[in-house]
């Protein structure tokens, strides 16, 4: 089978191949055009796709949307709370992070253009999630960042990270920020959520406490702590 279905990202229509055939896939893909296969897990044959579903009907229009912001290489939106959008990042993004406002190791690929770039093509593009992009729903302005890391060697579940820029706290868009962030992950992944923040860190053992953190383990100055998804 082989179906074709408009979709409008940014004001512009595109067209996107539905298909359980590879050829039709294969020059869909040739056309430039986005694409999602048909695969139901009996056939073992590989179908090249981005993204499948069971049946054409699981196609919705927002996952339509998406598959087609992939193709383009645009940020997902997230999630929305009452002040603040919460996507992916753009490479642009690079430019209006604050000068110093990393909130741990690693921090330094959301300020690098070459880095940010990879990220955003090796951890949204094979994970489907990641650390994300905080903006204000006004302004749209970068106001800082939220989300989930990899799981680490000997932990399950993903690690919630957070930072909200210097000249942007005590308005309480962290605790806004992750609330939407977690409440994603219950909807769409459903693993356990961990974090780990140094000892000293005031701020943000209250804000893991109102999230429904509890601290399970302690190593030198840092405290890990798991959420209990049935307290909040």
């Amino acid at each position: 089978m082989r179906e074709e279905r408009k979709v409008t990202v940014n004001g512009e229509s595109h067209t996107v191949v539905i298909s359980d055939e590879r050829e039709a896939l294969l020059a869909a893909s040739a056309a430039g055009r986005a694409s999602v296969a048909v695969w139901d897990g009996k056939n073992g044959e590989f179908l090249p796709a981005a993204f499948a579903v069971e049946s054409p009907e699981d196609a919705d229009e927002e996952f339509l949307q998406r598959v087609v912001r992939r193709k383009l290489g645009l940020p997902w939106e997230i999630c929305r709370t009452e002040r603040l959008i919460i996507r992916e990042f753009a490479e642009s993004d690079a430019d209006s992070i604050p000068p110093g406002e990393t909130g741990g190791p690693g921090d330094g690929i959301f300020q690098d253009r070459e880095k940010l770039r990879a990220y955003i093509g090796q951890q949204y593009g094979f994970c489907q999630y990641g650390i994300w992009a905080v903006t204000d729903k006004e302004s749209g302005r970068l106001v800082g960042m939220a989300g989930f890391g990899p799981p680490a060697e000997d932990l399950d579940g993903l690690e919630l990270g957070y930072h909200i820029f210097a000249p942007w706290r005590r308005r309480g868009y962290g605790l806004e920020s992750c609330r939407a962030v977690l409440e994603w992950e219950r909807r769409e992944l459903g693993l356990p959520v961990w974090a780990r923040i140094h000892r000293d860190n005031t701020p943000s053992l209250r804000l893991a406490g109102r999230l429904g953190f509890q601290v399970f383990r302690e190593e030198k100055e840092i405290l890990y702590l798991i959420q209990n998804k049935k307290a909040i």
